[in-house]
């Protein structure tokens, strides 16, 4: 197959995960205000997180060619369908492409969307390596996104940030702060499976270190720590009954995951368990966003 194929630089960008990226701005955007969710702002929002993730991608790529060659033999720079240099051109047109948009937001937007980029790259150039670091490195990132989506709704100018620098609203904190919890306790479960890749690499991974019983045991404490938190937006009123009953579903998905991966740490249940956890976050997006969905309806 010829080298460059589009369809390769299609799948280097892993559309899914930017995709999702972008709608978590989206999400940002409808805690904050459901009715802007038509707004320019918006389509703004979701293509900086599209590209920005993209960049991302591609980067990641980039430091963990070598990596991929034992983990995921089917990326396009592991099976040498896309060259290295021509990877970094890409990511970099990505990275502006992404800021352009960014700007279009608000300054403190494109300050934002430079701390997420910056972060991305120093996590796949050094901060990967440190165990739990980088796994508390990806889960800050996981959230930039929707602090990114209420700040462009909430930030109208310098004189307005100085009077008012809390802008983020409380169910984008709780947001946040399950998504973290939920994200960190995935990425330790996520090292037992990796622990061959990681070993080439020089990773200190919590499952090298410690074994894949206690990384169990650690990411089910986050996981647990991300089922309490959901209960904070209806303890403190910030959600109602709907939003109560519609988060259950996946704190029975995570509370299921707890007890998997506690009863077994192999490297086949820690995949299943890492990819089911993607689909328990997807539906506790749907969780949070919900009540706020059917305010645009009613």
């Amino acid at each position: 197959m010829k080298k460059g194929n589009l369809k390769y630089y299609v799948k280097i960008i892993r559309p899914k995960n930017s995709i999702m990226i972008g709608l978590a701005v989206i999400i940002g955007i409808v805690l904050t205000d459901p009715k802007q969710i038509l707004s320019i702002r918006t389509i703004y929002g979701f293509l900086t997180g599209f590209f920005i993730s993209s960049y991302s991608m591609i980067v990641n790529d980039i430091y963990d060619i070598e990596v991929d060659k034992v983990n995921n033999v089917d990326r396009p720079l592991a099976k040498g369908y896309i060259t290295v240099k021509s990877a970094w051109i890409y990511s970099i047109v990505l990275l502006f492409t992404g800021l352009l948009f960014a700007y279009f937001t608000s300054i403190l937007g494109l300050l934002i969307t430079i701390l997420f980029a910056f972060i991305s790259w120093f996590y796949n150039f050094s901060l990967k390596k440190h165990g739990i670091i980088g796994n508390i490195t990806v889960a800050f990132s996981t959230i930039i996104p929707y602090i990114y989506g209420n700040v462009i709704l909430s930030y109208n100018g310098l004189q307005e940030f100085i009077r008012n620098p809390s802008l983020l609203s409380p169910i984008v904190y709780w947001f946040s702060i399950v998504s973290f919890f939920a994200v960190t306790g995935r990425e330790v479960i996520k090292t037992i499976s990796d622990i061959e890749g990681d070993k080439i690499r020089g990773v200190q991974s919590v499952a090298i270190k410690f074994g894949t019983e206690n990384a169990a045991k650690i990411g089910s404490t986050f996981f647990i720590l991300a089922i309490a938190c959901t209960l904070g937006p209806y303890i403190f009123k910030h959600m109602g009954e709907i939003y109560l009953l519609a988060v259950m579903i996946p704190n029975i998905i995570f509370s299921y995951l707890v007890y998997s991966i506690l009863k077994d740490s192999s490297r086949e249940n820690a995949l299943r368990v890492k990819r089911m956890a993607l689909n328990g976050m997807l539906i506790g997006f749907l969780s949070f966003t919900i009540e706020k969905i059917l305010v645009i309806i009613v």
